[in-house]
C-alpha cells in the first residue's frame, strides 16, 4: 500500500513537540501567586499538584500551605458523616471528591460518629467501649482510650474540642484537643493525656446527643423539651462551671422546639429554627443570638429572618420545597446550614444564599467535615483516591521544564 503524503499545512497546525510550552517561562514566584487565587476546594489543588513535578513540587511546600490557609481563612465544607444502619458514610458536596470514607475498621457495625469539628472525627467503637480520633485528611487514627465510668448511665454524648487557646482552626490536624464528655460533664485533655472530674448534670438523659455548638470558651448544649423545659445548657471548659440558659419564650410554639444552637454574631452563642408559627409562610428561617446590653444583662435577639421560598436552587427558585423543614447540620468554619425536608437534604451557603440538594443522604443526623489540604503529602496520598478525567502517569507525572528559580 502506498504512504499517503504528508499533510505540510497539517504539520503547521500542530506545531512541533519539541517546543517548550509557554507556561515553562513563568517564574515560580508568579505561579505560586496563581496557585494561592485557586479557589480553597481542596479538588483544584489536587488537580494542579498532578500536572507536572514541579508544579507539584510548588504546591507541596509547607510555607506555601501556610500562605494559601492564610490567605482563603474560610475553611471549605468538604461533605458530611451520617450513621446509616451501623455504617459511617460520607456524603461529598463536590465532585470530583477525595475518599473520605471511614476505614475498614470503623465499619464493623458497632463503631458511630459522635462528632466531627476542625478536620478531625470523635468516633465511638461499642464493642471495646473506646474512643478514636481520626484524621480523613492524613488518613491516620489514634485510640484516645476507653470510656470512664458512666455510672450506670447508658446515655451519653461527646464533643470534640481543640484546647483553649487554639483560635486558629485552619490547621487543626496536630493541634492538642479535647473532649467533652456528657454523662455529667467529664473532660478528657490530649496534653495529659487523662480524664477530669466529674461535674453534674441532673438528670443528663434530658441533653438532646444532635446539638452542640462550640463558642469561645464554652460548649452548649440543647436539653429536650420536656416538662415545660425551655433551656439550653453551657459549659465553661476553663471552670468547669455549667450554666442552664432560658431560651425566648414561645420558643416551643414556634419552632416546635426544633432548633438548632450555632456561633452567632460577635462571639456569642445562638440559635436558628424554621417558623412554624405562619400557615402563610412555612419556609422562614429566623437566627437568633444571645447579647448583653450595656447594664450588662444578657438576652436574645432576632438578627435576621430569611426566607427560603426564594433561595436559588439549580435554574429555579426553592418555592414549597423546604416547607415543614428543620435544621439538621451547620458547618461553623463553611457558613453552610443544612436541612431536611419532605424533598430531601438540602445545603444552603449563608453567604451567597445558594441551595444544593444532597442526594442519597439519609434522615439521620449530620457531622459536616471541613478542612484544608493541610499539608502536601495529604495532597499526594489523596491522588489515588481521586478520579480524574484525565489520565496521569503513574509516580512523579510529567516534567514542566524550565522557567523557574529551581
Amino acid at each position: 500500500m502506498r504512504r499517503q503524503p504528508r499533510d505540510r499545512n497539517m504539520s503547521k497546525r500542530l506545531g512541533t513537540r519539541s517546543r517548550s510550552p509557554a507556561v515553562d517561562l513563568v517564574p515560580d514566584d508568579l505561579l505560586l501567586d496563581i496557585f494561592l487565587r485557586l479557589p480553597p476546594d481542596p479538588r483544584h489543588l489536587l488537580v494542579a499538584s498532578l500536572v507536572c513535578k514541579r508544579w507539584r513540587r510548588l504546591i507541596r511546600n509547607p510555607a506555601f500551605v501556610v500562605r494559601f490557609r492564610a490567605f482563603h481563612r474560610a475553611i471549605p465544607v468538604l461533605g458530611f458523616y451520617q450513621n446509616i444502619n451501623g455504617l459511617i458514610r460520607f456524603f461529598p458536596i463536590a465532585a470530583p471528591a477525595p475518599r473520605l470514607s471511614a476505614p475498614q475498621d470503623f465499619q464493623n457495625g458497632m463503631c458511630w460518629v459522635l462528632d466531627c469539628r476542625h478536620g478531625r472525627v470523635l468516633i465511638y467503637d461499642d464493642s471495646y467501649e473506646s474512643l478514636f480520633i481520626w484524621d480523613p485528611m492524613a488518613a491516620t487514627s489514634s485510640h484516645v482510650g476507653s470510656l470512664p465510668e458512666l455510672s450506670g448511665e447508658e446515655n451519653f454524648t461527646a464533643v470534640l474540642v481543640c484546647t483553649p487557646g487554639n483560635d486558629d482552626h485552619t490547621d487543626c490536624h496536630s493541634a492538642p484537643f479535647r473532649i467533652e464528655l456528657l454523662v455529667s460533664v467529664r473532660v478528657f485533655s490530649s496534653e495529659s493525656g487523662a480524664w477530669g472530674d466529674w461535674a453534674s448534670i441532673s438528670p443528663p438523659s434530658l441533653v438532646s446527643p444532635d446539638s452542640a455548638a462550640v463558642v469561645g470558651g464554652s460548649v452548649y448544649w440543647k436539653l429536650d423539651f420536656v416538662e415545660n423545659s425551655n433551656h439550653i445548657l453551657g459549659f465553661r471548659m476553663e471552670t468547669g462551671e455549667l450554666d442552664s440558659i432560658e431560651l425566648p419564650k414561645d420558643v416551643q410554639e414556634n419552632y416546635m422546639s426544633d432548633i438548632l444552637l450555632m456561633p452567632a454574631e460577635y462571639g456569642s452563642i445562638g440559635f436558628v429554627g424554621v417558623n412554624l408559627s405562619s400557615l402563610q409562610n412555612l419556609s422562614s428561617l429566623h437566627f437568633w443570638s444571645r447579647k448583653t446590653d450595656s447594664e450588662g444583662a444578657a438576652g436574645w435577639a432576632l438578627i435576621r429572618i430569611m426566607d427560603m421560598e426564594m433561595l436559588p436552587i439549580s435554574d429555579r427558585l426553592a418555592g414549597d420545597m423546604l416547607s415543614w423543614s428543620s435544621v439538621v447540620g451547620f458547618a461553623e468554619d463553611s457558613y453552610a446550614l443544612f436541612l431536611r425536608s419532605e424533598a430531601g437534604v438540602f445545603m444552603i451557603n449563608l453567604r451567597s444564599k445558594q441551595l444544593k440538594k444532597m442526594p442519597q443522604a439519609s434522615a439521620s443526623a449530620i457531622y459536616t467535615y471541613t478542612s484544608f489540604y493541610s499539608r502536601g503529602r495529604d495532597i499526594i496520598s489523596a491522588d489515588r483516591d481521586v478520579k480524574y478525567d484525565t489520565k496521569v502517569p503513574k509516580g512523579e507525572g510529567g516534567s514542566c521544564s524550565g522557567g523557574g528559580r529551581g
